[in-house]
């Protein structure tokens, strides 16, 4: 995921609103996309009102995204579906975002800077709660559709509200299960980048994520349009589900293993204080 180099804000609903808004590709970017080495088979455990279901399988979801779809993807991650962990790799930036359901943690690191930073679930839940009802509700009506997701002729749905557009496809995955990881993890990394730089307006994409998790879809495409812009032409995420892990993936799991006891630990102040915004040219992309 992208994380910009943003000093620490005061925890007001208006840095939600406008913070980075000028930034179109990194705001549409993000709102647009996001361990055990055997199958995992768990039983159903509530997390933060979030299930975990089994049996499940592991899985990978590989994100491009497109500001030109005429040009390479500006964007590249890769996540892996764990059982009672995901784990997802922005290749891009050389970061990753860790979502530990067993733990009940969230850690991130930035793999150019050898640090990461490590903080629970319930913090995250509990600033995001306080940070919701802090809006008015002018705002949460700017932000929200007020109608459901609905499907056009053209096969894309469509949620919409005053400051943008979201149209997607959906297909129906191997077992339901996918579509409960996705929407979950997809709604932490949600929450995480609300709270913490760069502030990104999170209430219709979490709209996007509840439909996901309600009609047991995972999302083919996604197309996000800012109408305040002027500008047209969308962002898009294609995703590309691998039904299971690869050997490579197995190897990638285990190398990132070794690698988190080498870097080093600060707190989530320095960690945002300290983030380096640019993208690397470094292909860690297997």
């Amino acid at each position: 995921m992208h994380i910009m180099d943003h000093p620490e804000h005061t925890f007001n609903a208006r840095i939600l609103l406008t913070d980075g808004m000028t930034r179109r590709v990194f705001f549409l970017g993000i709102a647009l996309s996001g361990v055990t080495m055997s199958l995992v088979n768990t039983q159903s455990v509530s997390v933060l009102g979030q299930d975990v279901l089994g049996p499940q399988s592991e899985y990978r979801i590989d994100t491009d995204i497109y500001s030109d779809e005429n040009k390479p993807p500006i964007h590249t991650t890769q996540t892996m579906f764990l059982g009672t962990r995901t784990i997802e790799w922005d290749d891009t930036h050389r970061r990753l975002i860790l979502v530990d359901y067993q733990d009940q943690s969230v850690t991130l690191a930035d793999l150019s800077a050898q640090r990461k930073c490590r903080f629970p679930m319930q913090q995250l839940d509990e600033r995001f709660n306080k940070l919701r009802s802090e809006l008015t509700s002018q705002e949460t009506a700017t932000w929200t559709s007020p109608s459901p997701a609905r499907i056009g002729d053209d096969g894309y749905y469509e949620l919409a509200c005053e400051r943008s557009i979201y149209r997607f496809k959906t297909k129906s995955p191997q077992a339901e299960s996918m579509a409960i990881g996705y929407a979950d993890f997809a709604d932490w990394s949600v929450k995480m980048h609300a709270v913490n730089p760069p502030y990104k307006p999170p209430l219709l994409r979490l709209q996007l994520n509840s439909f996901l998790r309600d009609q047991r879809v995972l999302p083919l495409e996604i197309r996000l349009t800012d109408t305040r812009s002027g500008n047209s032409k969308p962002i898009v995420a294609r995703l590309i589900v691998q039904d299971q892990l690869t050997t490579q993936d197995l190897d990638r799991i285990r190398d990132w293993e070794v690698l988190t006891s080498t870097l080093k630990d600060v707190s989530q102040v320095e960690y945002f204080r300290q983030a380096s915004a640019g993208p690397t040219s470094r292909a860690v992309r297997k």
